[in-house]
């Protein structure tokens, strides 16, 4: 659930600050439920209204020819995590449908999207249980159940997946980094950690990046598992409930954190080469406190695009770490790059089409905001964007796809899938994957 619900009783951070984890689906449904008990309107987060530029309205979005995808190995595909335009799903047709284990509920949250090698998809459910499926059918392989060595440990938040070659490394909310064989799931390595590991592994050029609960970084060797070297941004335990990770490309390293903080790192040593700090002062509203990069940031042209819930997007020089431009829009959503376009999906309900160069808006589209509209109750909120077969594709809480034109913003299409669903789509093999929040593992092709 990588979404920030927009609804906050302050207390609920302090609370939950002994596992610095801000589950936000509750606090939602807590406050709405004491707001209507007290007969007050509930607090939400709300946004400076974000318009399309006029002189950009006759301006024609082009983009690139639709890219077949083999498999999705880590989060955003890539290590830069550009997905760009990709081929999948053009039936908007459900494939099929498999249980992927246990689903979330008040002590235990979904927080990681599927990966996908080229004839398996790996699920990480709400126990800390790893679930293998076969892509052309969704029937399983194998499930390989996480422990985290301490009877005490009966929960595990966070975490995630990557696979590179015949390796899956695993994140674990239980506080420790595997790397698992793909085809059984039988453990190769482990390193304990001090905290619980709340973000999905990147992987490049033999290193895997996994961040911490503490708000750390760690480099590992992907061959041994042992820690290459570590930074610690600045603590803040008020965070979104999710799975970020960071960006590489080359040499370059980008981290998000719960602090607002992105750092860019040489990979080789972890030296510090630029941070920036998005924040956005002048909100009065609890929520608007937490500044919490809850996404990866996205590395293309030379550019990091990035984002917190709190209300801004930005693009930052990926070299000298200058601020290029930045946009009222915040999301706790990675921005989906297709050439010099970038969607972004806004925890506001609203889908933007930016340019990637100067930040100009193209088109903005309002989304349905609350599943009672005349009352304004019941928030909804929206996972991706992902650009598939010429469409910008978002999944929303109410358990429906949606396509849009990236050209226009209009809508072409939409799929009801059933069950609330909080985690972006993944793409492999001429298909979306989607996990819901009850742990159901749908294939749309």
């Amino acid at each position: 659930m990588t979404i920030v619900k927009s609804s906050l009783i302050i207390a609920s951070v302090l609370t939950l600050s002994a596992c610095a984890i801000f589950d936000n689906r509750s606090a939602e449904r807590r406050a709405e439920e004491a707001a209507d008990k007290a007969g007050r309107i509930t607090m939400v987060l709300g946004e400076p209204e974000l318009e399309a530029d006029p002189a950009l309205a006759a301006t024609e979005i082009v983009l690139s020819p639709a890219r077949d995808v083999e498999a999705w190995p880590q989060a955003g595909s890539r290590p830069s995590k550009v997905v760009g335009h990709v081929n999948a799903a053009p039936a908007l047709d459900i494939d099929w449908r498999s249980d992927a284990g246990r689903g979330s509920d008040n002590k235990s949250t979904l927080t990681a999207a599927p990966i996908a090698s080229d004839t398996k998809v790996y699920v990480l459910d709400a126990k800390q249980t790893i679930r293998a499926f076969n892509i052309s059918n969704g029937r399983r392989a194998w499930s390989e159940e996480l422990d985290s060595g301490s009877r005490r440990d009966q929960i595990g938040y966070g975490g995630g997946l990557a696979i590179e070659g015949d390796v899956l490394i695993v994140a674990s909310g239980y506080g420790f980094v595997a790397a698992l064989d793909a085809e059984s799931g039988s453990e190769l390595w482990r390193q304990d950690m001090d905290a619980p590991m709340t973000g999905a592994p990147t992987i490049i050029d033999g290193r895997a990046f996994v961040s911490s609960n503490n708000n750390e970084v760690f480099a590992f060797d992907l061959e041994t598992g042992d820690i290459l070297w570590s930074d610690q941004a600045i603590a803040e335990p008020a965070r979104v409930l999710g799975s970020p990770s960071a960006a590489a490309v080359e040499d370059i390293v980008v981290a998000p954190y719960s602090s607002g903080e992105v750092i860019a790192y040489l990979a080789a040593n972890g030296r510090r080469l630029w941070s920036d700090a998005l924040a956005r002062p002048g909100r009065f509203t609890p929520i608007s406190a937490i500044n919490d990069i809850a996404a990866r940031p996205v590395l293309a042209s030379g550019l990091v695009f990035v984002a917190n819930q709190s209300g801004v997007t930005l693009a930052i020089d990926g070299r000298s770490g200058s601020r290029v431009w930045a946009q009222p829009i915040g999301s706790t959503q990675a921005p989906a790059v297709a050439g010099d376009v970038v969607f972004v999906a806004s925890v506001d309900g609203r889908l933007a089409a930016l340019s990637a160069s100067t930040g100009g808006v193209y088109w903005v589209q309002q989304l349905r905001r609350f599943r009672d509209e005349e009352d304004q109750k019941g928030r909804i909120s929206y996972s991706g964007p992902i650009v598939a077969s010429d469409r910008v594709i978002v999944i929303s809480s109410r358990g429906e796809l949606q396509a849009f034109s990236p050209q226009t913003g209009e809508p072409v299409g939409s799929l009801k899938l059933g069950d609330e669903i909080y985690l972006e789509p993944i793409a492999a093999q001429g298909k979306l994957f989607v996990l819901t929040d009850e742990a159901k593992l749908i294939a749309i092709r």
